[in-house]
């Protein structure tokens, strides 16, 4: 797929990334993802997903109290993701839609499909979590993880971890970095490690 002249201009600024280039940007656009998410931290990465051209499909969810900012405003809250981000994401990006590829983005608790990528997006109590999985991670390690984990933080944190949560699901699609992975974000530029739990064949 070559970019056209208008693509050009819009990615400019992530083309000039020696990580992403043309070649990458074409991937991001050949990129999709199913969103499972209602509230900020979903909401951001599927905003910044959208803007860097990666097709973003919601699920029919009822958009959670706290959801409203950017894309959704207050009285939207409780219709489902797909009517609202089906109406909002073009404004964000036409080259976003129509939904395809296998990706996932979540919000946990959530059930996991497909090829992958996936990113959950979750909290363990002190501070908001990505756990991540390429195409050739161990699912089984990744569901290992998720479950000890819960919903993601609100307000200003949340937000940050969406913000997170889509530069990984970016760097999943380019094949940048490990299969399978994850990390905390306890404050604005305050990332953790977080050890991923082995599964019953990992050990």
């Amino acid at each position: 797929m070559a970019l056209r002249e208008d693509q050009i201009l819009r990615y400019s600024r992530q083309i000039l990334l020696r990580e992403v280039g043309g070649r990458g940007q074409e991937k991001l656009l050949g990129g999709g993802v199913r969103l499972v998410a209602t509230g900020p931290a979903g909401l951001t990465a599927a905003a910044y997903v959208a803007a860097g051209g990666t097709a973003v499909e919601a699920g029919a969810e009822p958009l959670s109290p706290g959801a409203e900012g950017f894309l959704v405003s207050a009285g939207e809250v409780g219709r489902p993701a797909a009517e609202v981000l089906g109406r909002v994401l073009p404004d964000v990006n036409a080259d976003a839609l129509p939904p395809r590829g296998t990706g996932r983005l979540a919000e946990l608790p959530a059930e996991w499909d497909g090829e992958g990528p996936w990113v959950a997006l979750g909290g363990d109590g002190t501070r908001g979590v990505v756990v991540f999985r390429g195409t050739g991670g161990c699912a089984g390690c990744f569901a290992a993880t998720t479950a000890t984990l819960g919903a993601p933080p609100i307000g200003a944190l949340g937000v940050g971890l969406g913000a997170l949560g889509a530069l990984i699901l970016q760097r999943l699609l380019l094949g940048l970095g490990p299969a399978l992975g994850g990390c905390g974000w306890e404050a604005p530029g305050v990332m953790t490690d977080l050890k991923i739990r082995g599964c019953g064949r990992c050990g």
